[in-house]
């Protein structure tokens, strides 16, 4: 865990891997194809390592982490943060030490008592209230398992059902915390849990979420190939109900996975795809992917900042209202990203700051611990020291542990 005694810039860790390795910046920029002056305004704080493809790019020519240069998971500034971090040990353990063809030990409630608590957990993690519900998942996944074990018990089925939405939330919590080991661990079991179920909605949920753990891990052309083929399988099965919602959501990440070096009339089209199927669902709830016309949209905002068009992303989300969306945590997802395709444009940063803090309302414990929302806060507040800054600016960083 980072303890705070190094300076907050991914900028300033590149440059202390890179020294360590040896490395000059020309053979850094050369390995990467990022220019050689970005790469000396990154670690000199004048620019921002604020584009995960970037970071994944820079990580693996320096053989570190991607978390090794964000500096995860964060030293806690809060008490919420702190409860969450305190609850990654056991969850650790619990996810461990379950499979689903073992039954745990120790006796279980009632599959029925699980899945209350399980509904609850799951409005907690889609308002990103982590501390809430960390502590609550332990309990829930051994819980789960017990019934889950048990093929002709007459809750088995619920009881699998309800864990892969369990292991969704804790997917969630150990990403935004930055156990990325973690987070792929959890994101495999939604993949054994869907399997498990044999219907073409949850396998075109699991292979979703699986997705989605490549790409947390850096694996991002793995992750674009996961996320095709599933759309291409989930496409033969259109007629369900709650597979389109699925295969809409598959073409977004196939998109935002391929958002760096692909054509983008491949991206393009990925989108175009997703457009149609959310004219034909509408607005929906299912599996809390909240598809539908508005995600589309709040998704393309996402994909223009990854592909460094900030400009793009500003236009796109002037036709966004973002509170159709039931969830907090997509609500903030979405302002963050505009803040950051705000700050990529010069002369942006009073407006980047505005929807930094939108999002900090809505949902403090994720954008607090977003490596990429620090990262832009950071060289904002380095960038604004010769004029004092502002007070705003720095509530923020104070809050986020950055300066």
């Amino acid at each position: 865990m980072n303890d705070g005694s190094e300076l907050p810039t991914i900028g300033i860790r590149i440059r202390s891997c890179r020294r360590y390795r040896g490395m000059s910046l020309e053979t850094l920029s050369g390995l990467t194809g990022l220019s050689k002056g970005f790469l000396s305004m990154v670690e000199n704080g004048q620019r921002r390592m604020d584009r995960r493809s970037h970071l994944e790019t820079v990580a693996a020519a320096l053989q570190v982490s991607i978390t090794d240069l964000t500096g995860q998971p964060y030293a806690p500034t809060n008490p919420a943060q702190a409860q969450s971090l305190a609850a990654i040990p056991a969850l650790r353990i619990a996810i461990l030490g379950t499979a689903f063809h073992e039954r745990p030990e120790r006796p279980a409630r009632p599959v029925a008592e699980l899945q209350r608590i399980a509904a609850e957990v799951g409005v907690a993690w889609q308002a990103s209230e982590h501390a809430s519900y960390a502590p609550r998942l332990p309990e829930l996944i051994e819980g789960l398992h017990s019934h889950a074990a048990d093929p002709h018990g007459p809750g088995s089925r619920a009881a699998i059902a309800t864990l892969v939405e369990v292991y969704r939330a804790a997917f969630v919590l150990a990403k935004d915390l930055g156990y990325v080991d973690l987070a792929w661990i959890a994101a495999e079991r939604c993949v054994q849990g869907t399997q498990l179920l044999e219907s073409p909605e949850w396998a075109a949920l699991g292979e979703f979420s699986r997705a989605n753990g490549l790409l947390t891990a850096g694996a991002r052309d793995r992750a674009r190939r996961v996320a095709q083929h599933a759309a291409d399988t989930a496409a033969a099965s259109l007629d369900h109900p709650d597979v389109m919602p699925v295969y809409g959501i598959l073409h977004l990440t196939a998109a935002l996975a391929a958002a760096p070096g692909s054509d983008p009339r491949d991206i393009d089209a990925h989108i175009a795809e997703a457009a149609n199927i959310a004219r034909r669902t509408g607005e929906t709830s299912t599996f809390r992917l909240h598809f539908g016309p508005t995600n589309v949209a709040v998704w393309q905002v996402s994909i223009a900042v990854e592909r460094g068009d900030g400009g793009k992303a500003a236009e796109l989300a002037q036709g966004v209202d973002p509170t159709v969306l039931p969830s907090r945590r997509r609500r903030a997802h979405f302002y963050a990203d505009l803040g950051r395709g705000l700050a990529q444009t010069r002369g942006k940063d009073h407006e980047a700051l505005a929807m930094f803090r939108e999002a900090e309302k809505l949902a403090p414990e994720q954008i607090r611990t977003s490596p990429l929302v620090r990262e832009t806060v950071a060289v904002m507040l380095q960038r604004a020291r010769s004029a004092a800054g502002g007070r705003d600016l720095r509530g923020l960083a104070y809050r986020m542990g950055v300066t």
